[in-house]
């Protein structure tokens, strides 16, 4: 009898241990289009670092299409003018693309709004 009372209650701690586990989701870091502004005014001003800049461009943006572009777009800034040298990370013609680029963004709809 001890021993079908044991297995009931480990069957029952286990099962319990399991669902929790499932119920346990990953974190995830959605950036919002607030956030990026923050990080690419920042870069402009040259207060990043490139731990910044990565933090910025690293994770694709899939719950928004247009800040998605964006980032794709300072992915191609990168490749063209990055230097890496502190303050500015960018040369002058860099920071004058991500000027541009942040007046697009500010310009872009709600992203609640249908575009």
């Amino acid at each position: 009898m001890t021993i079908v009372i044991t297995l009931c209650v480990s069957f029952a701690i286990f099962s319990l241990v399991i669902w929790g586990l499932m119920q346990m989701r990953t974190p995830r870091f959605r950036m919002e289009r607030a956030d990026f502004l923050r990080g690419l005014e920042t870069v402009i001003v040259g207060q990043a670092d490139e731990n910044a800049w990565r933090m910025l461009i690293s994770y694709p943006m899939r719950h928004d299409p247009a800040l998605e572009a964006l980032r794709l777009e300072c992915l191609q800034i990168e490749d063209d003018e990055y230097t890496g040298k502190l303050p500015y990370l960018f040369t002058d013609t860099g920071l004058e693309r991500l000027r541009d680029l942040r007046e697009r963004l500010l310009a872009l709809p709600s992203h609640d709004e249908p575009e």
